[in-house]
């Protein structure tokens, strides 16, 4: 049609119209024209009439030629559409003939159409088919304020187009832009470009501020409910609808119910109509805002009717002064949707949109401070977005650097980098931030990158058919409505669609219920268009984006076709009929129910080959497939979203994300389950919080197969394994700060060869001299692992360690001989056998090579192998290791042997080890005798030679032997307590390791004394063990005298030395252990025996032992035991000889009554139990008169001397005993007097426990057994001593305190010596338990005087005696 045909009018009441002949002019003159106009100027619909009545455009190009469009863009296709139809009904042609749109999902334009209407988007796109876009001789870019990327990118490539296009007409028009800016960006050899200010509108806007205070009581929806009372009742109240702008959804619901009830209790307003508009609503709910109603109406929107968009009727605006903006954050990678506060430029546009139909009024709910305070222009969207996107169509255009583009305001260089980095993510640029194949791929795909990647990757793993459904779903709002007063029953409705694991699942499962509802599968019924839009809106679909949503997947096939790509086949399914409204799809997400889809073909394979693609064909052969399974469909996705992955806290419900970043689940996840601990999203989004939409459960070690290129690797904690015969070492793989796996083991010598070889010759070969690092049997490893040990027994002997060569020089003898590529066991035996072959002493180190120098005097007889102890052999071993338990010389000791074993002969421990122990103890010498004998070395060794000596080693006492030395050298009287045996260090005492008969250790230690009370019991029982116990014929005859005499188990007893073996007598009885004896029947009884274990000797003690009625003979390991067993077991026997004699004494003993009256007082608790009885003390009495009247050394021996010793001890035991039970009862009056004292006198605590205690140990109930009959002669001293103290303590208690502050100590560390010796007591424990006694005397006590002088400086040596 010609321009001249057209009807061209341009209203008078519209501003731009007053201004038409400048424009043109302008446009005639200049190639750029910037056009400000206020909202309502007419401006959007005058601009291409202009254009149009200039001449351009197709109906203008004359016969023959090619007609060009006018381009006319707008940033929604809402917007588009809507004007596109107005300018028609202006122009009175029918839509696409003359004025057309084409937007993402319609095309509504004949190929005669001169006016294009379209989105920013839409035009860029054709840049990349059209790089000069000569389809256009016109081009008019409206509200360009709002600066998306669109429009900066398509600004910043028309002005480099402009020279080659000098054709080219461009108008820039927006109601609030920034014109000077735009005018400076496209100057020209002629200067800036010309602005046209278009004042005036329709009708004036008036603008009111009435800020608020928030509080609990009054809130933003009080102040818009008094703002709708305020215009409603006001002077302006006539009528008009009121357009509310808010920044989202939720704000919208809560302030559309608080108005609702608001309006409810005023009868001329409650009918009025409360309306939401957002993106999100469906299509009949955004329609309904443009329908025409007769009520008043409110209408609650987000910024989408900001611009473009013009509500019919709105006379008032209500202006909450904030909106939700999209950000991207640098730092955390994600997108943002946060409140903020709206430019000036924004306020103005909404200002805007009312005064259509009237006189407008704009309440801004912020005083007008706050709105001078604010940006002039709404950040630009290359600001604060990531240009990713942008960088790879720039690239993929050749349109050079985007750091050196002519944006009109240029990205930062953080965000450029942010985007270089996402695309590195995906694979899209190289190191040198050039394209790879699947960056001009992806550049080639008018889609997101993150999505064009996962096409990409689905073609690779034949999932594209599901890729290619879910990435046209992710392009789209979710086609799920959710109305507000049907959202039960919507989610009802959907939960068919929702899988327990994956959200893109779920879309797949609508996707195929999309399909099936069609019907016309088989026999069943295919749907009128009608009634399939009809089950839709049943089950809440929207229709509009369920065709927006079919458009996109149609365009993406398409793309896929014209990129060379064939898609897989859609699977074939079963025609299951056509669903009803409330059936679910079948299938889920689990991949052998058939895959994504649901269930389909099930000859797909084993689980483990569900990443191959399907069917085995090469996704490019266009061969057919099955159905990709959840594995597939999910690695395709995770490649274009590998910065969107998560893993779950432990404790709370959040997600570690990429980075460090922290996020939930949306709250609208269509999940039937929460998710797994790893998840992928769609997109991050920040609201209130971060959260994370379109969710799907996913498998680490699918990371690594897709995201192979972003892992950060370390390898840690290389080390030698003796199995595998390999340097190994453990992988720890992050992706963005997220641990994808940890502790893998890998083969290191791959990682660093030269590493993992250092460590196969240090531990491998180096480590085997010390310990088994390698299970292999090449010769030169034991024989140097035999030769390494021999050097470090003459180390430890000589308790020095410079005689091994340092191990660095071993690993230069192994470093220098082996090929630089051996670095594992394997490797190096096949070189081994190999190169041995030639040299058989190949790597075979020698003792010469091993030593630093010779290691003079380390000899079998200055160190031997085993040790004589209790007439065993011990095996011994010698360790150099300060610190060590086992430091210095080890000797094994067999449990049998332990008791036999002598301390004397362990303080001389060996003669290698003697000289530096003598050389310590003279150390230890104070100045005067010690300066006698330097130089201490030489004097040492002179002093270790005569020590050594055969006739004086091991013979008695080391310090009795050293000190005759030191007296001898020093003529002085050198003490046993002047030298310091608890200076020596650990290493100069022998260190007893005791074993049972079958190894096993039973303990271990340096102090022979407690080995001894912990396990003397047990050894005891080892020896009778092996001696049997069965003797045999103990008294048996010999063949000659100076033979032994057998016994069982290799035993023999001798007699005692320096006595003749007597001949036996004939006749006699035979003994054993299991016999039992009431007179001496058994023949002599020898001193000790010997018992033969395996090679060695061990000498017994044979002794009686009580057994109650009679004795029988026992074998002991220790004389001391065997000695206080035989006189208890000899004291029976003598008892059982004079019966008659013992029962009369037992009826006769002198004030044995009153004596029993006293003694029930020994012994008794705090609660009156545990007293002596007479019986025990008169068994006490008797026990002590045999001892006294038959026991006297030397003990009988035969049954000879044993009858002869009857005779003489009968006739006085009667006056013995009478004696003792005297005695005895003098004891325990005085031991009552003390009692009675003690209670009587109240003495202080301390004291009361001492006194208490002393009583206690004196006078136990075993008193007259326990104690040695010498000092029972004491205790009435003693016990009046107690008596005394008391008495004295009132007078003066400070001097008792201070004797008691002076015994305490000594008192105190001797109870605790034996109980560290568990109540057992040496002779010299004994007499320093009566010296503790005597001091008592002293220190209380004085006028009692005491039997020899006592004091703390003897105390002191007494215990030095005992510690030597």
């Amino acid at each position: 049609m010609n321009a001249a045909r057209l009807h061209l009018e341009f209203p008078e009441s519209l501003p731009v119209s007053g201004r038409r002949h400048e424009i043109e002019a302008a446009l005639r003159e200049h190639q750029v024209v910037i056009v400000c106009g206020e909202t309502g100027s007419g401006k959007t619909t005058q601009l291409p009439k202009i254009a149009l009545a200039m001449g351009r455009g197709r109906c203008n190009a004359a016969p023959g030629e090619r007609g060009r469009l006018i381009g006319h863009t707008q940033p929604r296709r809402i917007a588009a559409s809507s004007v596109a139809k107005r300018i028609a009904e202006e122009l009175q042609t029918p839509l696409g003939q003359v004025v057309g749109y084409k937007v993402r999902f319609q095309d509504r334009l004949s190929k005669d159409a001169s006016v294009k209407l379209m989105t920013d988007g839409i035009l860029l796109a054709e840049t990349q088919t059209d790089p000069d876009l000569k389809a256009y001789d016109t081009l008019i870019i409206d509200e360009a304020h709002e600066r998306s990327l669109n429009i900066d990118f398509l600004l910043g490539y028309i002005r480099q187009l402009l020279p080659r296009r000098p054709d080219l007409k461009v108008i820039v028009t927006s109601a609030t832009i920034d014109a000077d800016r735009f005018a400076r960006y496209f100057a020209s050899s002629r200067g800036a470009a010309p602005v046209l200010m278009v004042s005036g509108r329709t009708f004036p806007v008036e603008v009111r501020y009435r800020p608020f205070e928030e509080s609990r009581d009054y809130d933003l929806n009080h102040a818009i409910a008094d703002g709708v009372d305020e215009l409603w009742r006001g002077g302006a109240g006539q009528g008009g609808d009121i357009l509310i702008f808010l920044p989202g959804e939720r704000e919208i619901r809560e302030a559309a119910d608080h108005l609702r009830k608001h309006l409810s209790h005023q009868p001329v307003l409650r009918n009025a109509e409360v309306l939401p508009l957002f993106a999100r609503l469906s299509q009949a709910e955004q329609e309904r805002i443009f329908q025409p109603h007769g009520q008043r109406r409110i209408v609650l929107s987000t910024n989408v009717a900001e611009t473009s968009l013009t509500v019919p009727g709105i006379r008032f605006v209500i202006d909450a002064g904030t909106a939700r903006v999209k950000r991207y954050s640098l730092r955390q990678k994600v997108e943002q949707l946060l409140v903020e506060p709206i430019s000036q430029a924004a306020a103005n546009q909404r200002a805007g949109r009312c005064g259509r139909v009237a006189d407008g009024i704009c309440i801004r709910l912020y005083d007008e401070a706050s709105f001078n305070s604010r940006p002039r222009f709404t950040d630009p969207e290359i600001l604060r977005s990531s240009l990713a996107g942008v960088i790879l169509r720039m690239k993929a255009m050749h349109l050079g650097a985007v750091e050196r583009f002519a944006f009109i305001e240029p990205p930062t260089g953080r965000a450029i980098a942010d985007g270089y980095q996402l695309l590195a993510e995906l694979g899209a640029v190289d190191e040198a931030n050039e394209l790879t194949e699947i960056g001009r791929a992806l550049a080639r795909l008018p889609l997101d990158p993150r999505v064009g990647r996962m096409i990409l990757e689905a073609r690779q793993r034949g999932a594209l058919d599901e890729v290619l459904v879910v990435a046209a779903a992710l392009s789209v709002q979710d086609v799920r409505d959710r109305p507000l007063d049907k959202q039960t029953q919507a989610d009802q409705a959907h939960k068919k669609f929702d899988d327990d694991k994956s959200e893109f699942t779920g879309t797949l499962k609508l996707w195929k219920w999309l399909e099936d509802s069609k019907g016309g599968h088989g026999t069943d019924h295919k749907l009128s268009h009608r009634q399939y839009e009809n089950l839709l809106r049943e089950n809440f679909i929207n229709v509009r984006r369920v065709r927006e949503w079919r458009d996109i997947h149609s365009q993406l096939h398409t793309v896929v076709a014209e990129q060379g790509w064939k898609a897989s086949v859609q699977p074939a399914r079963p025609a299951p009929g056509r669903p009803k409204p409330g059936d679910a799809p079948p299938g889920g997400s689990d991949p052998r129910s058939g895959g994504a889809w649901g269930p389909q073909d099930r000859s797909e394979g084993p689980p483990q080959a569900r990443s191959a693609p399907r069917g085995g064909s090469d996704p490019r052969s266009g061969g057919a497939w099955g159905p990709a399974t959840y594995e597939q469909l999910h690695l395709s996705m995770l490649a274009g979203l590998l910065g969107n992955i998560g893993c779950k806290n432990d404790t709370e419900d959040w997600y570690l994300g990429a980075r460090g970043i922290k996020f939930h689940r949306h709250p609208g996840a269509n999940l039937s389950k929460k998710p797994g601990r790893w998840i992928v999203c769609a997109e991050l989004v920040e609201t209130t919080r971060l959260f994370g939409r379109g969710i799907a459960a996913i498998e680490p070690q699918w990371l690594e197969q897709v995201g192979s290129h972003l892992l950060k690797k370390q390898v840690l904690d290389p080390h030698w394994e003796k199995k595998a015969g390999r340097v190994s070492a453990y992988e720890r793989a992050t992706l963005y700060g997220l641990v994808v796996y940890q502790q893998r083991r890998i083969d290191y010598s791959r990682v660093d060869p030269a590493g993992a070889r250092e460590l196969f010759i240090r531990e491998a070969l180096v480590g085997h001299l010390h310990e088994d690092t390698w299970d292999s049997r090449l010769p030169f490893l034991a024989a140097n692992r035999r030769t390494v040990r021999e050097v470090q027994d003459l180390e430890h002997k000589a308790r020095r360690q410079d005689v091994l060569v340092d191990d660095e020089l071993i690993y230069a003898f192994y470093d220098q001989q082996l090929p630089a590529d051996i670095s594992n066991g394997a490797a190096f035996e096949r070189w081994y056998r190999d190169a041995s072959k030639a040299h058989p002493k190949l790597l075979f180190l020698t003792r010469e090579e091993l030593m630093r120098h010779e290691a003079a005097g380390i000899t079998t007889q200055a160190y031997p192998r085993t040790i004589r102890l209790g007439g065993v052999d011990c095996a011994a071993t010698y360790l150099h290791e300060p610190g060590d338990p086992r430091d210095g010389v080890s000797v094994t000791v067999p449990i049998f042997a332990l008791n036999q074993v002598s301390e004397d002969r362990c303080d001389w421990l060996v003669p290698g080890m003697l000289k530096d122990k003598v050389q310590a103890l003279l150390k230890t010498l104070h100045q005067r005798p010690r300066s006698r004998l330097v130089p201490l070395p030489a004097t040492a060794e002179k002093m270790t030679e005569a020590l050594c000596q055969p006739e004086v080693f091991a013979s008695g006492n080391l310090m009795d032997a050293l000190l005759r030395l030191v007296r001898e050298a020093t003529q002085l009287p050198v003490q046993r307590n002047d030298i310091k045996v608890d200076m020596l260090p650990a290493h100069h005492f022998m260190h007893l390791r005791v074993v049972d008969e079958h190894g096993r250790q039973l303990g271990q230690g340096r102090n022979l004394g407690a080995l001894k009370a912990e396990l003397g019991a047990k050894a005891r029982g080892a020896f009778q063990a092996l001696a049997s116990l069965k003797l045999q014929d103990i008294a048996a005859p010999a063949p000659a005298a100076a033979q032994p005499i057998p016994a069982t188990d290799g035993g023999h007893r001798v007699p005692a030395p320096g006595k003749a073996q007597a001949p036996a007598k004939p006749g006699l009885k035979t003994s054993s252990a299991e016999q039992r004896h009431t007179t001496w029947d058994f023949g002599e009884l020898p001193e000790l025996m010997e018992i033969r274990k395996g090679g060695q000797t061990l000498i017994g003690f044979p002794a009686l032992v009580d057994d109650g009625d009679a004795v029988r003979i026992e074998v002991f390991d220790e004389p001391e035991a065997a000695q206080a067993r035989h006189r208890v077991g000899l004291r029976r026997l003598f008892a059982l000889q004079i019966r008659d004699a013992l029962k009369y004494l037992e009826k006769n003993l002198p004030g044995l009554q009153a004596m029993g009256v006293a003694y029930m007082a020994v012994g008794k608790t705090d609660s009156g139990g545990g007293g002596g009885t007479l019986e025990e003390l008169k068994t006490q009495i008797l026990d002590l008169a045999l001892d006294r009247a038959f026991l006297t050394d030397p003990l009988p021996a035969d049954a000879a001397s044993f009858k002869a010793r009857v005779d003489e001890g009968r006739g006085r035991l009667t006056l013995i005993a009478n004696e003792i039970t005297r005695h005895a009862g003098l004891i325990l009056t005085e031991y009552a007097a003390a009692q009675r004292k003690l209670k009587d006198s109240k003495p202080p605590a301390d004291v009361a426990t001492d006194v208490q205690q002393q009583l206690q140990r004196l006078v136990p109930k075993t008193f007259l057994s326990s104690t040695p009959y010498p000092q029972l002669q004491h205790f009435p001293r003693y016990l009046k001593a107690v008596q005394l103290r008391l008495d004295k303590l009132r007078s003066d208690p400070a001097r008792d305190a201070a004797r008691l502050a002076e015994l305490r100590p000594q008192d105190q560390r001797f109870w605790r010596l034996v109980a560290e010796r568990k109540g057992v007591q040496d002779a010299r424990l004994q007499e320093l338990r009566w010296l503790l006694e005597e001091l008592r005397v002293g220190l209380f006590a004085q006028e009692l005087r005491t039997p020899q002088p006592v004091s703390l400086k003897r105390l002191d040596k007494a215990w030095a005696q005992l510690s030597g």
